[in-house]
């Protein structure tokens, strides 16, 4: 829900809030989208990665500092940190995200992709009515705020569950 909610409202925030241009808007964007691919592909050469819960993990508290970033931001500057490391994120989620469900649910992967699925379309659908509320009441750059603290709870419980054993299924 918070990555739906930073995307839909950071072009607004760029622009209204900031005074940037359309412009500089697809210049951040287009950064990011630039920088997955090769994060991806040195995630996948990279020796002796973490597991994917610890990944997911570290994913999610690196979305928490983009969201800082975002927040604090004054300029292109920061914009660009931001993005930089939205990047990272989108790189670990994109690509383990369904991987770390299907971890939760052994033997049951159908279920545990249609559960990613699902979840991930329940936090779109949400995204945009909590984000245009929030930004009415208080603003763009409190709609990062929320996201971060979204993001903050999230790897509170991945984390709190990384550290529970696995169970096994029934025999």
């Amino acid at each position: 829900m918070s990555m739906h909610m930073g995307m839909a409202m950071f072009p607004l925030f760029v622009t209204k809030t900031l005074g940037g241009t359309a412009g500089e808007v697809g210049l951040l964007v287009g950064l990011c989208a630039l920088l997955e691919i090769p994060v991806m592909l040195a995630l996948v050469t990279w020796r002796r990665l973490p597991g994917v819960p610890v990944l997911i993990a570290a994913g999610m508290g690196l979305f928490v500092l983009h969201f800082a970033l975002v927040v604090l931001a004054g300029g292109m500057a920061a914009l660009i940190a931001a993005q930089v490391v939205r990047a990272v994120v989108l790189a670990i989620l994109a690509g383990l995200g369904m991987t770390y469900f299907q971890t939760l649910m052994p033997g049951r992967f159908g279920a545990a992709t249609t559960l990613y699925a699902n979840t991930s379309s329940v936090g779109a659908m949400l995204s945009g009515v909590t984000s245009g509320a929030v930004a009415q009441a208080f603003g763009y750059r409190s709609v990062f705020l929320v996201c971060a603290a979204l993001t903050l709870v999230a790897w509170g419980v991945m984390t709190l569950n990384n550290r529970r054993p696995a169970r096994s299924l029934p025999a």
